[in-house]
């Protein structure tokens, strides 16, 4: 029974058909897999493709002492995973228009101070509106852990704050001040709880009729995980679960068999992902001054709603990870593939997402690259499948391409593309991606994909 439990395939759950692919689950198993029969904690991974199942798969358990396993019917609490529901409850708001994405806060939140430049809800999505971080804020005033402290008490601390971090608009800053502060625009534009706007306009819709956000002392929960840390001789795991009993900046229960879900109404159902709300959440936002707001360590990607959202290694990204003390996360997207994963553990010592990019590998191939130097751009690059090769001259953000047809015959006119953002170089609807420290390129087009070149030289020969 347990190995029953432990390995599962699922082909076919309501929100989607029969898996696409065959995915080698001892693989994705191998990725996530302590020392044989351990009792310890562990983590559940899925894979998605185009809204399918083509793996559900666990390793560990979600009680020690009950030797109960981890499975697709386990709910985690979702920590910071659950930002981009948050945000999908402001963008059902926006598209009724109820709410505007550059109202001020204090439109609905008139406690909140009047701060040296007006705090948008844009801004409290993108983390630059210098909000102060309400979980910090907790600790600093005493107050102990979150789940020793209601969301009244959270939120009255927020208001309290005379001073933002910084002007609004002009850093970021990551808050999770910010996000209490949207939940209870939804609350106080909705009329109910955030918990039950959310179970209406958003869980129920997707099918997610497992999942919750809480609102207050959780009510009994059978199946959930407990988050467990290493114990402080280093022997065995002690029980954590001391994260927050109110929404916004987290508060989600989830289930990999509803995020399976959630997945399937992003590329298929639409229920909620209206073309809409969609453009809301896959929008990386500026700064006042139209810089990108872009997260410290993030490796450049920028911040949409409640998502991180760029190239990361040569792979367009959508992804975001939650932790709680006990509990760490990771939920991404490959757009251009297809391709969602999910990491979701109830333990602290393992690094999370490496596991989910080998989880990626381990489905994919090898696709990802190392970041590239300006000065290894330049040379000469050959493509196997074209039989031509293009000249590279990069100078400051401009990218020179010159074409070389198959039997070094008359090149035409140089091409020049744009340093994009993220990294990337673009021209109209082609975008070149550089990797490997320069040891060959991508380049796509809106009707052609992944065309590979290798490099063969440091210039024109």
């Amino acid at each position: 029974m347990k190995s029953k439990l432990l390995v599962f395939l699922v082909a076919g759950l309501a929100c989607g058909s029969a898996a696409a692919a065959k995915v080698d689950v001892e693989r994705l198993r191998a990725v996530i897999s302590d020392t044989p029969d351990a009792v310890a904690p562990g983590c559940a991974v899925g894979v998605f493709r185009a809204g399918k199942v083509e793996a559900l798969t666990a390793v560990g358990y979600a009680d020690l002492e009950e030797k109960r396993p981890l499975d697709a019917d386990t709910l985690f609490y979702a920590a910071s995973v659950s930002k981009q529901f948050t945000v999908l409850a402001i963008a059902k708001l926006v598209e009724a228009g109820r709410l505007g994405l550059d109202d001020d806060v204090r439109r609905y939140l008139p406690e909140l101070p009047q701060y040296e430049r007006p705090v948008t809800v844009r801004m409290l999505i993108l983390h630059t509106a210098g909000i102060r971080d309400s979980l910090g804020l907790l600790q600093m005033a005493g107050l102990g852990t979150a789940d020793k402290n209601d969301k009244d008490t959270a939120l009255q601390l927020v208001f309290r704050q005379k001073q933002t971090n910084f002007t609004p608009g002009t850093e970021y800053s990551y808050s999770n001040g910010g996000y209490l502060l949207l939940a209870e625009i939804v609350e106080r534009i909705g009329g109910v709880p955030f918990a039950d706007f959310a179970k209406r306009e958003l869980l129920d819709p997707m099918g997610m009729k497992r999942s919750f956000f809480l609102n207050g002392p959780p009510p009994a929960m059978r199946n959930a995980a407990h988050g467990y840390v290493k114990a402080k001789d280093g022997e065995g795991y002690e029980i954590r679960d001391t994260y927050p009993r109110f929404s916004g900046s987290g508060g989600l229960m989830l289930t990999l068999d509803d995020l399976a879900r959630y997945e399937y109404d992003i590329e298929v159902g639409h229920k909620v992902w209206t073309p809409a709300v969609r453009r809301i959440m896959l929008t990386p936002g500026d700064f006042s001054n139209g810089e990108p707001a872009v997260r410290p360590g993030s490796g450049g990607l920028g911040y949409g709603g409640g998502l991180q959202i760029g190239w990361h290694q040569g792979q367009y990204v959508v992804q975001h990870g939650g932790g709680a003390e006990a509990f760490r996360h990771l939920v991404a997207r490959l757009p251009e593939r297809r391709l969602g994963v999910a990491v979701l553990c109830n333990r602290t010592d393992w690094p999370v997402e490496s596991k989910l990019y080998r989880v990626v590998e381990a489905v994919e191939g090898d696709i990802f690259h190392a970041p590239v130097e300006d000065a290894q751009v330049s040379g000469r690059y050959h493509s196997d499948e074209l039989q031509a090769s293009y000249d590279l001259s990069l100078k400051d953000d401009t990218l020179t391409v010159r074409v070389v047809p198959r039997g070094g015959a008359e090149a035409g006119e140089p091409l020049q593309f744009k340093r994009e953002r993220n990294g990337t170089f673009k021209l109209r609807d082609m975008v070149l991606t550089v990797y490997e420290q320069g040891t060959g390129f991508n380049l796509d087009s809106s009707r052609i994909s992944r065309l590979q070149f290798r490099k063969v030289g440091d210039g024109a020969d």
